[in-house]
Order: structure tokens, then C-alpha cells, then sequence
């Protein structure tokens, strides 16, 4: 136990000088830097090079090694497998690399928007919000009281559509691509001298920056269009890129996926080009620290701690683009890192629901590293089956592949044309799962997923990312999902919308006396109060059902202390799932349980002798949610609001059982998935709910 306090100790001292030394570098740049003299004379450069200067650039243009994923002796042979293999995504890259030729960007909600002849990249178009060029350190990016969204530079100067111009060069060989490649390339680095605007003020933005800076770079790498004072001043750029990343890594007391996309653009700068002097000690600290983050970042179950999903694709991805690469240039990776990175996987594979998509569970930006594939609208920000295609190479897993269907297009790409979609390939199925260290239960069975989120706050209690969503469910069925997690909207652009889309009532829970579950400052938008403290009391899965029983403590702290208990028992056979809600503690109180609908057609059930409700969709399959126990029980159809990706919001139904008295009380729930054409009455359906309810577990299986 000492050791391990003196470990903690030590890493802690370490990260606090770290931080004195870098606000003290920032401070000094600050008084010393002159945004018209930032870029990189020759000389500076040729002495971080060491070297001269058109030798250098000879030298880049004509190398063998290091490997990247994409280099000119591959062009051809890529470029014709990506047009027999992924036609589809071939014909969109184009069309989207045309729209970007005419500055035609579609970011985070914004719907196609024409940014102009000369794209202001200091700007939130959306809001017409401009930042002046100041040195980073005095950049103001966030003011609650300004309707601004500073992650709309950010992500335009993000350059993803760096990936897909360079694709769209390789499939048709028209050097306009090329072409607006180095002009953008060139307006960026004029209109944001180094250190200077909001574009420089966060270093994961520097980082994801310089990764598709030299994917793009190396799909242009032997067009004739690349001239000498482009690669000069390009290469001047990247290096400028690496030692602000290391000057500011955001490195505090807790890390998360910032941190980590700050390592993964040193180690994909120092491999890719390692004659930059700086660039074996960016690599070694790169992997130096993927090594601790993947233990502090990531459960041992392989959930990734920030409590969201979105965000552990984010993870998950950078943690497999910076192995890829490794390997590629046969640096050796540690085997615990391979380790853990199989059971991030594994995770996505069972989070992904049949139809390919992910549910939204806490926080979702959208956020990547780099887009691979280019966008499908439809799926882009739900669709997380590319990674299992990774997966399945990366550790030759066939279930990975199986579930990947087709999304193989990264896999390719990451593995320079190796690997082209596999025909005929068989796994085991996909089962029912928990995931005890990040909290997450998956009850599954052929076309029925249904998840509950056990999870604590993340980030060590700090609960950045999380919602107010402990015990909360999902729930697909028959190609249909039907009960969602409501997403995130917006950041820091309308805190009241964070706040709105984070709270308790937004999630599949009951609520309270209308309090929240866990207390937050509404101008903290990254902090919840660490109350609800979720705790899995069983936990049992088997072919014929599965059985969770859990419980938090977030109303403990009202006057009159109130303690959750939720399980839920699936039966396989009868493929019907049912939620018991018990409230116990002291007093009189009014409870509230909300299910949150996707966009359906939802009513309450007419004629029936109880309070039931229903989808009523004309085609396909409907649910049924019908109590078990419906004294004093009243039910409502509310509307709300749903994001199904950052930035958009929809309407969508929501009901809510209500009831009101002395504890101990409860709600029972049975959640009947019918398929299309079957129809029975609400009557029927509580007399085969409350013979599957007799056979859940005995309550000893609660002490286990």
C-alpha cells in the first residue's frame, strides 16, 4: 500500500511541475511572441532538422521508411480495390471532396453551409462569432452568456476533409484536389501564425490537426502540385504542431481523451517524421504514455471511464490508429496495451445493437480522430461497427469481423489496401454481457438489445461526461429502437440546453420529488455531484434469461431519504423484459418514471382496464410498456427532445408513470416488443407478464 501511495505521490509531483513549467513557458512566449514573425526562418528549421534544406526535401519526397498507410507505390492498387470493394463510399468521397473544393462544409448541426471564397477559420459560422488572433493564452472561448460554439473552428480546423481530398485524388487523379489541399493548407498556417488564435488555444485540436495534416500529405506526396516552397513551409507547420502539443499537453491532475489524442499526434509526428530532432522524444513520450492512460482511461473490463459511449469510440480509435501505426513500422507495442485494447472492442461489440448502431449513453460530440470513410449522414454518428473491423484484424477475432458486417473501409485503410471486406465469416453470436468495472449490463437475444447503465460519474468521480443517468436503459427490438438516452445537443453554445439534456427527467429513470439524482452547478458543465454512487447487487446471464439487480443512492440526501432499487428480469423464451422500480426509505413522496421514446407514434392503449401504453407504427414491429402494478398509477404522453448528433435536436414522445404516497412503493413494468402483425390486448399481455415475473430469480440470487 505504501509503494503504491509513494507511486501516486510521485506521479502527482511530476504532473504539478509539469504544469509550473508550462504556464511559466506560455507566460514568457506570451510577452515575447510576435504573431508576424511566429512562422519558422530556415535557419531555425535546418537547425531542427539538422540538415540542409533541399536535401531534406529530396529526401521526404523519395524515402521508403518510415511506412505510412497510404504511399505512392500503393496508389494504384488501392485506389482500384476501394472501387470494387466500397463503390459507394468511393462516389461520396468525391461528391464531398467537390463541396469542400467550393468551401461547402456541413459541421456539427450546421446543415451545407457555404463558408465563403476565403474560408475565416476563426469563426462560428453558425453564430457568426468571431475570435481576434491572439496569442492562445488570452483566447476567451468560453462565455456562458455568449450563444458561441468554440467547437465549430475547432472541428473545421480539425481538417478530416484533409482524408477525403486525398481520396478523391487517388480515385480520379484531378489535381483540383491537390490543389485546394496546399491552398487550404497555405490560408491556414497565414491566418493562424503559431500560438496565436482560438485555433492554437486547446492542444487536442493541435494534435487531431496534425494527424490528417500528414494523412492528406501522403496521399498528395508525389503530386507535381507539392512544390518546394510548399513542403517548406508544410513541414515547418508540423514541426510547430509537435512543440506546441508538447509545450501544452493537458496533463492535469485527471486525464482523459484529450490527453490521450495530445500523445497520439506526438507518436504519429515522431514516426512519421523522425528527422525532426524532437521527434524520438515525442514518440518515446507518446508511448510512454499510452502505456499508464490505457490503465487510467480505461476500465479492466475494457470500458473506457468517462461514462460515455461516443466517447469511448473517441478512445478507441485513437488507441488503435496510433497501434496501427506502430506496427506498421514494427515498433513494439506492450502486450497489456493489446490486452486492454481487445476488451475496448469487445465492448463495442456488445454495445452495438443489430442494425449496426450505437445507443447514446452519456455525452456525444461526435468527436474522431480522423474519418476514414466518408460520411453517410444517416449512420455517421451512430454507426461504430469500423472499429470491430479494426478489431478483427488488429487481433484476428472472426466474432469481430462477423459483427464489423460491412464497415471495413478504416480496417483497409489502416492496413494499406491489405485487407479487403471478408466474405462468408463466422463467429459466435453475440450475447447477453456485463461489464462490472465501467457499470454497463447488455441483456441481449437475437434482434432484442436492451442496455442499463450501472456506471458511476467517470473521470474518478468528476463525471465530465456523464449524465444523470444511473440505472437508466435503452432498448432495440426488431429492427426498431424504441426507448433512447437523449444525447447532448450542445456544450458550452446554450448551458441551459447542456443542463437540460443531462438532467435526471431526460433519462429512462424515475424521478424523485423532482429532484436531480446527482446535484450540479448549472454553470459547471462538466461536474456532477458524486451522489448516486450505483451499485450492482446480481447480476446472472443464461441462455433461457437474464436477471440484473441494482441500486443507487442519489435521493438519500433529500429531507425525507429515498433509496433506488431497480432489476430487471428478460425472459428469452417469451422475449419480454420487465423493470421492477422499488422505492424504499422514510415519508411521503412523489415518484415520476420516464420513458423516453425514439421519434414513433405513441399513445395511451384506449379500452384498456389499465394504464398501458403503446407504439402505434403502421408498419413494422411496436412496444408495449404495461404495468403490473397500477394502484394509484397514473400515466402521461409528454414530448421532449432527443440528439441524435451534435447540434440537432428532435422532438419525440415521452411517457411517464406517476405516483404519489408513503414509501416503500414500487412500479412494476413488463416491456412487450411485438412483432409486426401481432396484436394482443393489454389484458393478455399482463397475464403473460406476471407468470414471467414468477419466475425471476429468488431473492437470495440479490446477496450474491
Amino acid at each position: 500500500m505504501s509503494t503504491w501511495i509513494s507511486r501516486c505521490d510521485t506521479e502527482t509531483a511530476r504532473k504539478v511541475t509539469y504544469r509550473i513549467k508550462q504556464r511559466l513557458r506560455s507566460h514568457l512566449g506570451q510577452l515575447w511572441a510576435d504573431p508576424t514573425r511566429t512562422e519558422l526562418s530556415d535557419r531555425a528549421f535546418l537547425q531542427a532538422l539538422g540538415g540542409c534544406l533541399d536535401a531534406f526535401l529530396n529526401h521526404v519526397r523519395d524515402r521508403t521508411t518510415p511506412c505510412f498507410f497510404v504511399t505512392p507505390d500503393k496508389r494504384d492498387r488501392m485506389a482500384a480495390l476501394a472501387w470494387e470493394h466500397f463503390p459507394v463510399s468511393v462516389e461520396r468521397a468525391m461528391f464531398v471532396a467537390d463541396q469542400v473544393c467550393d468551401h461547402v462544409f456541413d459541421l456539427l448541426g450546421s446543415g451545407p453551409t457555404f463558408l465563403g471564397a476565403e474560408i475565416d477559420w476563426h469563426q462560428d459560422f453558425k453564430s457568426g462569432w468571431r475570435w481576434e488572433p491572439v496569442h492562445y493564452t488570452n483566447v476567451r472561448y468560453l462565455d456562458l452568456e455568449q450563444p458561441y460554439d468554440v467547437k465549430v473552428p475547432w472541428e473545421l480546423s480539425r481538417f478530416h476533409h484533409a482524408v477525403t481530398l486525398g481520396q478523391a485524388y487517388w480515385y480520379t487523379s484531378n489535381e483540383k484536389y491537390t490543389r485546394e489541399f496546399c491552398t487550404q493548407i497555405g490560408d491556414w498556417l497565414s491566418s493562424n501564425p503559431v500560438a496565436f488564435g482560438v485555433n492554437w488555444a486547446c492542444t487536442m485540436e493541435v494534435a487531431i490537426r496534425a494527424v490528417n495534416w500528414i494523412w492528406g500529405y501522403h496521399f498528395f506526396q508525389d503530386s507535381p502540385e507539392l512544390s518546394p516552397r510548399f513542403h517548406a513551409r508544410f513541414l515547418k507547420g508540423l514541426l510547430a504542431h509537435g512543440r506546441h502539443i508538447f509545450s501544452n499537453l493537458e496533463w492535469g491532475l485527471t486525464t482523459n481523451n484529450h490527453y490521450l489524442s495530445n500523445l497520439v499526434g506526438l507518436i504519429y509526428l515522431g514516426v512519421t517524421f523522425p528527422e525532426f530532432r524532437e521527434a524520438d522524444g515525442w514518440l518515446a513520450w507518446g508511448l510512454q504514455g499510452l502505456e499508464r492512460e490505457i490503465d487510467v482511461q480505461v476500465h479492466p473490463d475494457g470500458v473506457d471511464y468517462e461514462a460515455s459511449i461516443s466517447y469511448h469510440r473517441l478512445v478507441t480509435e485513437l488507441f488503435l490508429s496510433a497501434v496501427s501505426l506502430c506496427r506498421l513500422n514494427e515498433i513494439p507495442v506492450s502486450p497489456h496495451i493489446l490486452f486492454r485494447l481487445e476488451k475496448m472492442v469487445e465492448f463495442v461489440m456488445a454495445y452495438t445493437q443489430p442494425d449496426g448502431t450505437a445507443p447514446l449513453i452519456g455525452d456525444a460530440d461526435d468527436g474522431r480522430l480522423h474519418k476514414l470513410s466518408p460520411p453517410d449522414r444517416s449512420r455517421e454518428f451512430v454507426d461504430h461497427r469500423y472499429l470491430l473491423g479494426v478489431g478483427a484484424v488488429l487481433f484476428d477475432r472472426d466474432d469481430f469481423a462477423q459483427a464489423a458486417n460491412d464497415s471495413w473501409e478504416d480496417a483497409f485503410w489502416l492496413s494499406g489496401g491489405e485487407v479487403i471486406p471478408p466474405r462468408d465469416v463466422v463467429g459466435n453470436p453475440v450475447t447477453s454481457k456485463g461489464f462490472p468495472d465501467g457499470g454497463i449490463y447488455v441483456l441481449r437475444h437475437g434482434n432484442l438489445h436492451l442496455i442499463v447503465d450501472a456506471g458511476g460519474n467517470g473521470m474518478a468521480g468528476i463525471g465530465g461526461h456523464a449524465h444523470n443517468d444511473a440505472l437508466s436503459l435503452t432498448l432495440y427490438a426488431y429492427d426498431r429502437a424504441f426507448l433512447v438516452d437523449p444525447g447532448s445537443y450542445v456544450y458550452t453554445a446554450d448551458y441551459r440546453w447542456r443542463n437540460h439534456f443531462r438532467a435526471t427527467a431526460a433519462h429512462n429513470v424515475v424521478v424523485a420529488d423532482g429532484q436531480e439524482m446527482q446535484r450540479f452547478d448549472e454553470r459547471e458543465l462538466f461536474r456532477l455531484s458524486e451522489d448516486a454512487r450505483p451499485r450492482v447487487l446480481a447480476w446472472c446471464s443464461s441462455p433461457e434469461s437474464d436477471w440484473f439487480d441494482g441500486e443507487h443512492y442519489g435521493y438519500t440526501r433529500l429531507p425525507m431519504p429515498v433509496r433506488l432499487r431497480r432489476q430487471v428480469y428478460f425472459d428469452k423464451r417469451q422475449q419480454i423484459y420487465i423493470i421492477r422500480d422499488l422505492l424504499t426509505g422514510q415519508g411521503q413522496h412523489t415518484f415520476d418514471l420516464y420513458f423516453h421514446f425514439a421519434p414513433l407514434p405513441v399513445d395511451v392503449w384506449s379500452g384498456a382496464s389499465l394504464p398501458a401504453v403503446r407504439t402505434f407504427c403502421s408498419d413494422g414491429p411496436n412496444l408495449a410498456l404495461v404495468p403490473l402494478a397500477t394502484d394509484g398509477l397514473s400515466v402521461h404522453i409528454l414530448a421532449d427532445w432527443m440528439s441524435p448528433s451534435y447540434g440537432c435536436k428532435l422532438s419525440v414522445p415521452v411517457v411517464r408513470f406517476s405516483l404519489a404516497g408513503t414509501v416503500p412503493m414500487e412500479f412494476v413494468t413488463a416491456l412487450f416488443p411485438m412483432r409486426a402483425g401481432v396484436e394482443q390486448t393489454p389484458e393478455e399481455l399482463c397475464q403473460v407478464a406476471a407468470g414471467v415475473w414468477k419466475t425471476r430469480p429468488p431473492a437470495e440470487e440479490a446477496n450474491r
